[in-house]
């Protein structure tokens, strides 16, 4: 979400089961990294309590724009979020789409990206002043370690085996 918007009902998508923030559906990215001692890491999102399931840990993302691609969507969110990585689609690795399991229509698209480590072992990355209210905290996590995360998004616990297949596959 660019700027703070009232949550009106025009900015979600209905469902059975409830509705999804954006009516043409979301995505995000999920920044990993394989630092030199042979370990992979992914860098997770702390959602602020003012956003949509506030309070979990998740990837970088937010609803897709009229006329924007999620690749485009992913790109935008994140770079409003946080600063110090680099966003190229040449270091893309998968991308995953998540259609919702109660077949309303509603996707949310990963894209996972290699960022490569920098010389302090993980790349330095901080919260987009501009974005602090919907991000509370970002932290490098072990890949070994998501599947327990606690207060992991639900839908990233869901994606969490094909997105964690996807990095093995490009040797993370």
């Amino acid at each position: 979400m660019s700027a703070r918007q009232p949550a009106g009902d025009d900015h979600y998508h209905p469902c059975p089961a409830g509705r999804h923030w954006g009516p043409r559906g979301a995505a995000g990215i999920l920044p990993w990294t394989a630092t030199p001692d042979g370990r992979t890491w992914v860098l997770l999102s702390h959602r602020s309590p003012h956003v949509q399931a506030g309070g979990t840990w998740s990837t970088f993302g937010g609803a897709i724009d009229e006329g924007e691609t999620p690749w485009e969507t992913a790109v935008r969110e994140t770079s409003e979020e946080i600063r110090g990585i680099d966003l190229r689609v040449d270091d893309v690795t998968a991308e995953l789409r998540a259609p919702c399991p109660h077949g309303c229509g509603w996707s949310y698209t990963t894209f996972t990206v290699r960022v490569e480590p920098s010389e302090d072992y993980l790349p330095r990355v901080r919260i987009a002043l501009a974005s602090a209210w919907e991000t509370d905290a970002v932290r490098w996590v072990p890949t070994g370690r998501i599947a327990a995360w606690r207060g992991l998004h639900p839908g990233l616990q869901a994606a969490w085996p094909a997105l964690r297949q996807a990095i093995i596959a490009e040797g993370g």
